[in-house]
């Protein structure tokens, strides 16, 4: 009875487990990379699995994900900023719509990150 109550513990924790680094191939999407790229890959995990229901909202929410990492790549880490606010309203406001609520308030704290990391630099 107690090595069935020890593995039942175990069981549990490990479900509580968030994985590593982007879109596993387990479901699970690390956030140890506060990246744009994590971010993107995290958007199409979640269009993949059905979390964004509309294919047109998946795309928008890609290009500007995709135009943050040009504005960063030129140097732009303010306009990548902004872009990445963008980005949020735009999951806020499909939230519950053409996002699953949890997913978008996945992509929010996943996008924020990314946010808090150019602002630290």
């Amino acid at each position: 009875m107690r090595l069935l109550s020890v593995l039942l513990v175990v069981a549990v924790l490990s479900l509580s487990v968030v994985g590593p680094a982007f879109a596993m191939d387990n479901g699970e999407c690390n956030h140890d990379l506060a990246t744009i790229e994590s971010l993107h890959h995290c958007v199409t995990h979640a269009a993949e699995m059905g979390h964004i229901t509309n294919h047109g909202v998946a795309n928008a929410l890609l290009s500007k994900l995709n135009a943050a990492q040009a504005a960063l790549d030129r140097g732009q880490p303010a306009v990548a900023i902004t872009i990445l606010r963008a980005f949020i309203h735009t999951v806020e406001a499909q939230s519950g719509v053409s996002i699953v609520d949890p997913h978008g308030e996945h992509l929010i704290m996943h996008a924020q990150m990314v946010i808090d990391a150019l602002q630290s630099n």
